[in-house]
């Protein structure tokens, strides 16, 4: 099962039409057949981020079931936030 934070929810809401299309997308492969396809990438334990558009990073959160999507932001505020990964 697939949830989305509200602070993620709030995110997608400022987006442009487009974009918002875009990472609606890569967010819905989530509900899928883990691992999703896309530029993922494991954190550490349960954790990963996935890239998209070479705009955006969703943190996600994947317990063996449930798909939470923890946060979506720039690229550039991921950077600054958490530095190079």
């Amino acid at each position: 099962m697939l949830f989305i934070k509200p602070n993620a929810i709030k995110f997608l809401d400022l987006l442009p039409e487009k974009d918002k299309r875009i990472v609606g997308d890569h967010i819905s492969r989530l509900d899928g057949q883990w691992p999703p396809a896309g530029d993922l990438e494991k954190l550490y334990d349960c954790r990963y981020r996935m890239h998209i558009s070479r705009r955006y990073t969703v943190f996600i959160e994947y317990d063996g079931k449930d798909v939470t999507v923890l946060q979506i932001m720039t690229i550039e505020q991921a950077h600054k936030r958490y530095g190079h990964i």
